[in-house]
C-alpha cells in the first residue's frame, strides 16, 4: 500500500514554483569608443579598492583580492597563466561577511596561506586561512586576554593588555618589522595622535599572535597637519595642531633600499601621500624628512589616498596601487573613474623603482563610469534589439551624463559598443546624481526617457522628463526637459510604475530611511500629479538595515504578473513575486544567484547602493536583471532557471524520526515546497522553503506512523519518509 501511494505522490500535479534563479553572466561582449574589446566588462566598477594577493584556486599562481571601502565588498580576481585578470566573482562570497572597513591578507602562522586582518569597531579581527586543498575557509582567530574569556579582536600589551584600538578610517600597517618571521603592527597613535605605535609579536610561535606595544613614537615624529610634521621628538610648532579627527593610512616597507622600514602616509584631508623616509636603522628608526611619493607622478586625490605594495603585472616584483581610501564620495567632482593608480616597479623588492603607468588600472578593462551607475535599455536605433544607457553621478566638471552603448548583435546574442559618453548631451543641462529610467509617463504611447536629477545651481532633486517622439525608438530630438511636481533628497530613489492599473503612471519612492512609498497618480494622461497613498509599501517601513532603496519591476518567471525587484545600500538583490497580490507583509528573495563554488544559490554583493533593471537582453522566456552601482559598473544576471544545481535536490530532514511535539527542521539546496501526506491525502497546504536556509515547522496534531514529504521544485518532485513516533 506505501508503495502505491508513492507512486501516486510522484505523478500528482506539480505546485507552481516561481523560477527566481539566476547566473552572474560574463558572456556578453563589449568594445570601447576605439572598438577595442574589452576583458572583464561585467566586473562591476572599481571606487577605493584595497589591494592585496592570494593563491585563490590553489593553481600555484597569486590572485588578485580587492576590498572596496564604498560597497563594503570583496572583489576577486583569478590570474590567468600570469597575462591577465579575470573577474571571477564565485570566490568572494567565500571571504567572511564580518570583513569592514579594511582588509590586509597577511600569512601569520608561517603554512604558505594567507590569513585575513580586517576592522572592527574594538579594532582588529583576524580569521585563519584553512583552506584543505577543495574549498576556501576560515576560521576566526581568538585572542588571550590573561583572563578566562577569549576576544575576538586582536589584544596588545601596553600598561595592561588591551584590544590595539584603531581610529574608525585608520589603515594599519602589518609586516615582520624586525626580521624575526612573525608580523608586527604599526598604527596612529589613538586617540588623537599623530605619532606611530609599533606593537611587537612576542610569542615566538607562528601560530600565536602575542603582541606587545613597543613605542608609541616609531621613528620620533609626529604629523602635526596634512603634509607638516614634527621630527626629532620636537612638537608642532606654535599654532599647528595634530590632527585627531581624520583617518589615517599606512604603508610601511623599504622605500629606498637601505636596509631599513620606511613609511608612506597619507589622511583624510590630504591629497598626497608622504614617504617618511628612515634616517636610522632597523632598531633605532629616525624619521627626519617628507616628500611627496612616489616621486616620479606622485599620487593626487581630492581626499584620501591610500597605497598598496603587491605585484600585480605578474613578474614577481611588487608595485605601487594607490587608490582614495574613502568609504563615500565627499566631493562630486572626485574622478572615481580614474581611482587606481598604478606605479611599476622597475627595481627589485630589495630596492624598489617606482614609474607612473596609468591611472586606472583594472578600470579600464570593465564598464566604470565613475560611480552610480544607473542602467536602462531601450531599442533607441529601433533595430529589434535593446541598447544599454547608463547615467554617472557627476564628471569632473560637476555636472553628469549618459553613456550609450548600442547593441551591434542581436536580440538573442547581445554586443554592445560604446557609441557616445555623452548622450543627447546631458552634461550641458546643469544636473548631477543622475537616475535614469524609461516610461510613458505622459501617457501618448511612447517611452519617454524620465530622471531624477540634482540642480546644480540650487541643490533640489526634482523629477524630470523628455517626451519621446517616436513609438518605435529614441526619437529626443528638439525636445525640452520637462519638470514634474515631484521632489526627493539627494540619495533617495524612485520608480515609474502604474501600481493600482487603472492605467495612469504612478510612483515607488525608496527614501532614505528604508520606507518604500507609493505615490498615487491623481491627475490627468498628460499632467500627472501624485498623493501619497501608502507610507509604507508592501510594508516596507523604516530600517536602517536598507536604505534608498532603488526598485524596478517585470514579469521575472513568465507567469503573467509583475514581479518587483529591490536594491539598497548592502548590494543585495531582493525580489518580491507578484507585487499587486502581496499584502503588507511581503517577504523578498534574495539566495537567487547561483555560486558555483558553493554548488548552491545564495546572495551576492553587487556593489552597494544597486539600482536594477528588467531586460529581456537573451530573447529568452524569463528576463535578465542589469544592475548598476555606487561602483560605477554594471553586472548581468542571467535568468538560468534553476538549472545550475544538479537535476536532483539536497534536502535534509532531521531529527527523523521525530516526536510529534517536536520541532522539524528542513534545509534545501534550492527553493521547494513542501506538503506532508498521510495515506489519507495532504495534511498541510504547500509551504515554501527558501534555499539554504533552515526553515523550522510545527507538525500539524498527527498520530504515530509512517508519512511522507513531497518536495516540488522546478515541476519535479523528490519524496522523503518521515517517522512520527
Amino acid at each position: 500500500m506505501f508503495r502505491y501511494l508513492l507512486t501516486v505522490l510522484l505523478y500528482l500535479p506539480a505546485v507552481c514554483l516561481a523560477q527566481f534563479t539566476y547566473v552572474q553572466d560574463q558572456g556578453i561582449p563589449v568594445r570601447d569608443l576605439n572598438n577595442k574589446l574589452i576583458g572583464n566588462p561585467w566586473a562591476g566598477g572599481l571606487n577605493a579598492a584595497q589591494y592585496n594577493t592570494m593563491d585563490l584556486d590553489n593553481d600555484g599562481l597569486e590572485d588578485l583580492v580587492l576590498f572596496d571601502r564604498m560597497a563594503n565588498k570583496v572583489i576577486t580576481f583569478v590570474n590567468i597563466s600570469n597575462t591577465s585578470y579575470k573577474y571571477s566573482p564565485d570566490f568572494e562570497k567565500l571571504f567572511p561577511a564580518e570583513i569592514t572597513n579594511w582588509l590586509l591578507l597577511r600569512d601569520y602562522n608561517c603554512d604558505g596561506k594567507k590569513d585575513i586582518f580586517t576592522g572592527d569597531i574594538l579594532g582588529i579581527k583576524v580569521f585563519t586561512n584553512t583552506y584543505n586543498g577543495s574549498q576556501l575557509t576560515w576560521e576566526k582567530y581568538l585572542f588571550d586576554t590573561g583572563g578566562p574569556q577569549k576576544s575576538e579582536v586582536l589584544i596588545t600589551e601596553g600598561s595592561a593588555k588591551v584590544n590595539l584600538q584603531l581610529g574608525f578610517d585608520d589603515l594599519p600597517a602589518i609586516i615582520d618589522a624586525d626580521g624575526d618571521g612573525d608580523l608586527d603592527i604599526f598604527n596612529f597613535r589613538y586617540p588623537g595622535g599623530g605619532a606611530v605605535d609599533f606593537h611587537e609579536n612576542v610569542s615566538n610561535n607562528c601560530n600565536v599572535l602575542t603582541f606587545k606595544r613597543v613605542t608609541r613614537t616609531w621613528g620620533n615624529f609626529s604629523e602635526c597637519q596634512c603634509g607638516i610634521f614634527a621630527f626629532n621628538g620636537e612638537s608642532c610648532a606654535p599654532g599647528g595642531r595634530i590632527e585627531h579627527a581624520s583617518g589615517k593610512s599606512l604603508l610601511v616597507f623599504d622605500a629606498d633600499g637601505d636596509g631599513d622600514l620606511d613609511i608612506v602616509m597619507s589622511e583624510a584631508e590630504c591629497f598626497r601621500l608622504y614617504l617618511l623616509n628612515n634616517t636610522g636603522t632597523a632598531q633605532a628608526p629616525a624619521i627626519t624628512s617628507s616628500t611627496d611619493f612616489p616621486a616620479n607622478s606622485p599620487a593626487n586625490f581630492y581626499i584620501f589616498p591610500g597605497a598598496f605594495y603587491e605585484d600585480v603585472d605578474f613578474d614577481g616584483v611588487k608595485d605601487i596601487i594607490a587608490t582614495p581610501n574613502i568609504y563615500s564620495k565627499e566631493f562630486i567632482n572626485t574622478n572615481l573613474q580614474q581611482s587606481n593608480w598604478f606605479y611599476k616597479n622597475n627595481g627589485t623588492n630589495t630596492s624598489p623603482s617606482f614609474t607612473f603607468i596609468k591611472s586606472n588600472f583594472l578600470q579600464d578593462d570593465m564598464i566604470d563610469v565613475g560611480d552610480q551607475s544607473v542602467p536602462t535599455l531601450i531599442d533607441y536605433d529601433g533595430d529589434g534589439d535593446l541598447d544599454l544607457l547608463i547615467s554617472r553621478s557627476a564628471s569632473e566638471n560637476l555636472t553628469s551624463s549618459i553613456y550609450l552603448y548600442e547593441n551591434t548583435g542581436t536580440k538573442d546574442l547581445p554586443d554592445f559598443k560604446l557609441v557616445t559618453e555623452d548622450y543627447l548631451r546631458f552634461s550641458l543641462l546643469n544636473y548631477y546624481n543622475l537616475k535614469i529610467q524609461f516610461a510613458d509617463i505622459d501617457k501618448d504611447n511612447t517611452t519617454d526617457l524620465v530622471f531624477t536629477g540634482t540642480d546644480l545651481s540650487t541643490g533640489s532633486t526634482r523629477l524630470y522628463y523628455v517626451p519621446n517622439k517616436s513609438a518605435d525608438k529614441a526619437d529626443f530630438s528638439g525636445q525640452s526637459v520637462h519638470p514634474v511636481n515631484f521632489s526627493l533628497s539627494f540619495s533617495e530613489n524612485l520608480f515609474v510604475i502604474d501600481v493600482n492599473t487603472d492605467g495612469l503612471p504612478d510612483l515607488l519612492v525608496g527614501r532614505s530611511n528604508g520606507t518604500i512609498e507609493y505615490w498615487k497618480n491623481t491627475g490627468i494622461a498628460s499632467a500627472p500629479s501624485f498623493t501619497l497613498e501608502n507610507a509604507s509599501f508592501l510594508g516596507f517601513s523604516s530600517s536602517v538595515n536598507r536604505q534608498n532603496m532603488a526598485i524596478s519591476s517585470g514579469d521575472l518567471n513568465a507567469d503573467g504578473k509583475t514581479d518587483l525587484v529591490l536594491g539598497d545600500q548592502t548590494g543585495v538583490i531582493n525580489i518580491v513575486s507578484d507585487f499587486r497580490n502581496r499584502g503588507d507583509n511581503a517577504e523578498p528573495m534574495h539566495e537567487i544567484i547561483f555560486n558555483k563554488r558553493l554548488a548552491s544559490y545564495t546572495d551576492a554583493n553587487l556593489g552597494g547602493r544597486i539600482w536594477p533593471v528588467v531586460a529581456n537582453l537573451f530573447n529568452a522566456n524569463q528576463p535578465a536583471l542589469v544592475v548598476g552601482n555606487i561602483l560605477g559598473g554594471i553586472q548581468i544576471l542571467k535568468n538560468d532557471e534553476g538549472k545550475s544545481l544538479a537535476s536532483k535536490p539536497v534536502i535534509e530532514v532531521y531529527p527523523n524520526p521525530v516526536a510529534s511535539s517536536e520541532i522539524l527542521k528542513i534545509r534545501a539546496d534550492r527553493p521547494v515546497t513542501v506538503q506532508i501526506f498521510s495515506l489519507l491525502g495532504a495534511l498541510m497546504e504547500p509551504k515554501q522553503i527558501e534555499a539554504n536556509e533552515i526553515h523550522e515547522f510545527k507538525l500539524p496534531n498527527l498520530a504515530a506512523g509512517l508519512y511522507l514529504l513531497r518536495f516540488t521544485s522546478h515541476g519535479k518532485t523528490t519524496t522523503k519518509e518521515l517517522v512520527i513516533h
